[in-house]
């Protein structure tokens, strides 16, 4: 895809990096205050799919998990971590939701797009159709998915019992899965994959999202 690197504050500084887009019928149509900066990478001042490039990589430098047992009185605490690092995921959820090229509702952060010469923003004007393409696959729809997941807490009390009762062991729990992620992914779930394709791994096309669930239990022993 395209490197995106911010937006133009104002037309002056757009009409300065000389760069364009050719149009449909041929012509050739300058930036201007509030489109996409887009790297220039083979320097002919038009940006197309020549300014293409490799933006990420799905696949994690690291990725595993740890474990963790305590034992405290009566009480036994087991948790279990996942984690990924290194990976980028496809925010194709944001990259419609962010576009400005349609009537489409947008999201909260549509709110911040430029709307004036010398507004500073990392947000695109609202254009209609986007002939600038400030909507294009870029740099603007990747993200960093990694992610440290706390994936299973079990919590275990054995409540004491006589020896000489019909009870021999009593053991209350509660097992919780999925209960807190540490990423900077703005999207709802970093560990997304749209199918099981190789081609499909780190795309986030707004799947139901890991739901947090909560079990309670008794161990009995006679």
């Amino acid at each position: 895809g395209l490197t995106a690197n911010g937006v133009f504050a104002t037309d002056a500084a757009a009409a300065a990096s000389g760069l364009q887009r050719i149009m449909p019928d041929g012509s050739f149509r300058p930036f201007t205050g509030g489109d996409v900066i887009y790297s220039d990478i083979n320097g002919d001042k038009i940006i197309d799919n020549n300014d293409r490039s490799e933006i990420g990589n799905p696949n994690p430098n690291w990725m595993g998990g740890f474990t963790n047992k305590i034992m405290w009185k009566r009480f036994t605490f087991d948790a279990l971590f996942t984690f990924s690092t290194g990976n980028d995921v496809y925010n194709y959820l944001r990259h419609q939701l962010e576009s400005l090229n349609s009537t489409n509702n947008q999201l909260q952060s549509a709110n911040n797009r430029w709307r004036s010469n010398g507004q500073v923003t990392n947000m695109p004007k609202a254009t209609f159709g986007d002939p600038m393409g400030n909507a294009a696959f870029s740099t603007r729809w990747i993200e960093d998915g990694s992610y440290l997941r706390l994936r299973t807490l079990s919590v275990a009390y054995q409540v004491p019992v006589s020896g000489k009762k019909m009870v021999k062991d009593l053991t209350v729990y509660i097992t919780a899965n999925n209960l807190f992620t540490f990423t900077n992914y703005l999207g709802f779930d970093p560990e997304f994959n749209v199918n099981p394709s190789v081609f499909a791994q780190g795309v986030d096309t707004g799947l139901t999202p890991q739901f947090t669930s909560a079990m309670f239990g008794l161990k009995l022993g006679l």
